[in-house]
């Protein structure tokens, strides 16, 4: 069975998940002993406070997605390279055939601008193989099996960044997963132990109540329209 896509519980930001655990966190601590008669112990608020400092230090998306533009730069520039060359090649199989011709459609080198990197492979590898078998007839206007060989290297090496590009992207897929299930894991922890703050003080002192509200909004802020004060 498909596993559900995980989402986040929370509408606000991870870093604010942090500073809001935090800040309820010290007051759970400040009533140490109304928690304690709810079954809400100091070794439970450690455990609450060593998630959220995990979580703080685990790598954030910001970090996946330079990392990706990073492999993706780099991909880009060996196409662009990989392009030259086979243009290279191309440049001279002209002189030797009319673009109309058979030998030289065979070469299939058309729009290779507006190729997709999984199709640049394909007419590389195409280039390289029908150069071959064309070298002695092309050699006169100045193709070489260096030049193919390049075209080959370029290739391989493409290939190769389009896996770690693929990685890349599948790293932070894992990693976003694992991301999201640790924020929902301290999410449901730190409501339910500021749900039972709530209740400690609902009925005796307004202040520490609202200590203890948690706002599930974009900002992590009071909604525009306030909530009902305790009656």
């Amino acid at each position: 069975m498909k596993k559900k896509e995980v989402v986040r519980a929370y509408n606000f930001s991870d870093g604010k998940l942090i500073t809001t655990s935090n800040e309820k966190i010290a007051y759970i601590r400040r009533d140490e002993a109304e928690f304690v008669g709810y079954g809400i112990t100091n070794v439970m608020v450690d455990e609450l406070e060593n998630q959220v400092n995990n979580f703080s230090d685990t790598t954030t998306d910001v970090e996946m997605v330079e990392d990706q533009s990073e492999v993706t730069a780099a991909k880009d520039v060996v196409a662009d390279k990989l392009k030259e060359s086979i243009r290279g090649v191309m440049n001279r199989v002209v002189l030797k055939y009319d673009v109309h011709s058979a030998k030289y459609r065979k070469f299939g080198t058309e729009t290779l601008s507006r190729q997709s990197d999984a199709q640049l492979l394909v007419i590389a590898a195409r280039v390289v193989r029908v150069g071959t078998e064309m070298l002695a007839d092309l050699a006169a206007n100045g193709l070489t099996s260096a030049m193919l060989d390049n075209v080959k290297i370029l290739r391989d090496k493409l290939e190769d960044e389009l896996i770690s590009l693929k990685l890349k992207v599948a790293d932070r897929d894992i990693e976003q997963e694992s991301r999201v299930e640790a924020g929902n894991t301290i999410y449901a922890t730190l409501i339910k132990y500021t749900n039972t703050g709530q209740s400690i003080w609902a009925t005796t002192n307004v202040a520490k109540y609202n200590d203890y509200v948690v706002y599930n909004t974009p900002s992590g802020d009071a909604p525009d329209t306030p909530t009902p004060p305790i009656s």
